[in-house]
């Protein structure tokens, strides 16, 4: 047996190497890609270098700052009100994503777990709210918060995204698939529809919720129409507000510009830096199911 085993090693030694294969499709589909993903990035380098340099500078110089200053920000931190802007964009933001998210998941669990009459008809005119565009309800919903007496306050933000119609979308094909078996075993031990809730469902769908979260946050820190309308005063103005008001106090001082984009979109890379993992697999296992 040795004896064989030897002789093979010796016949795969003698075998010659394989070169490796190139597919000339796959070539051109990867160079394809980075074409586009530095097209995509490019404007990303110019803001951010951009942000560190002089007027003079950056009018005359696409390369690297020379040399590379702080006082854009200082400028922005100090005049444009932004810590003010940026206080209110987290007020808002993290109420939306926490809210939203539990509405979210709660609603998914009882269209996707439990059985009453009209179930599918309900569901389908919920998800028809989706294909209505925003300003169609943009002007009563206007109305409906100035009766209210909430125009020109952060609350009437959080308030008019409390529920998702996306996010109940999003969770209900992940919930769906979660085996059956195990809630039927919580409520034979005596588990209540609050613990099955809070402990089975909950942790099974931390990946979509991530994602949810991401896309909500995403869409509250970049909001600009519907604020743009609803808050007047200066105090209480988000982020999206302030820098699109910096041409008025700015008009052509393009390196300001810059700084004050980069402060807005930091959080949001921060925060897909962070959740990375959770929002691809959530976005994976809700597009497999």
């Amino acid at each position: 047996m040795s004896a064989q085993i030897a002789k093979t090693n010796v016949q795969t030694r003698s075998l010659p190497a394989r070169k490796p294969r190139i597919d000339f499709g796959q070539t051109v589909a990867h160079g394809v890609l980075i074409l586009f993903s530095l097209a995509a990035v490019m404007p990303f380098v110019w803001m951010f270098l951009g942000s560190f340099k002089t007027y003079t500078d950056l009018a005359s110089n696409s390369g690297l700052p020379n040399p590379w200053i702080w006082d854009n920000y200082v400028t922005i931190m100090s005049r444009a009100s932004f810590p003010q802007a940026f206080l209110n964009s987290v007020l808002v933001a993290v109420p939306r994503v926490v809210l939203g998210c539990f509405t979210s998941v709660a609603v998914a669990y009882v269209f996707a777990k439990y059985k009453f009459p009209g179930q599918n008809v309900l569901f389908t005119l919920l998800l028809s709210t989706m294909m209505v565009p925003f300003v169609v309800v943009l002007i009563p919903l206007y109305i409906t918060l100035s009766d209210l007496g909430m125009v020109n306050q952060l609350t009437s933000l959080i308030i008019i995204a409390v529920f998702s119609t996306f996010g109940t979308f999003l969770l209900r094909q992940s919930i769906r698939d979660i085996p059956n078996e195990l809630i039927e075993a919580a409520r034979i031990d005596g588990a209540g529809e609050i613990w099955i809730f809070s402990q089975v469902i909950l942790p099974l769908s931390t990946s979509p919720l991530a994602a949810l979260a991401i896309f909500t946050f995403l869409g509250s820190w970049d909001d600009f129409l519907f604020p743009g309308i609803i808050l007047t005063t200066p105090t209480v103005k988000t982020l999206p507000l302030v820098l699109a008001g910096l041409r008025g106090l700015f008009w052509d001082r393009y390196e300001l510009f810059a700084a004050g984009s980069m402060m807005t979109v930091a959080p949001v890379m921060l925060l897909y830096a962070i959740m990375q993992k959770q929002f691809v697999r959530g976005i994976a296992l809700t597009g497999m199911k």
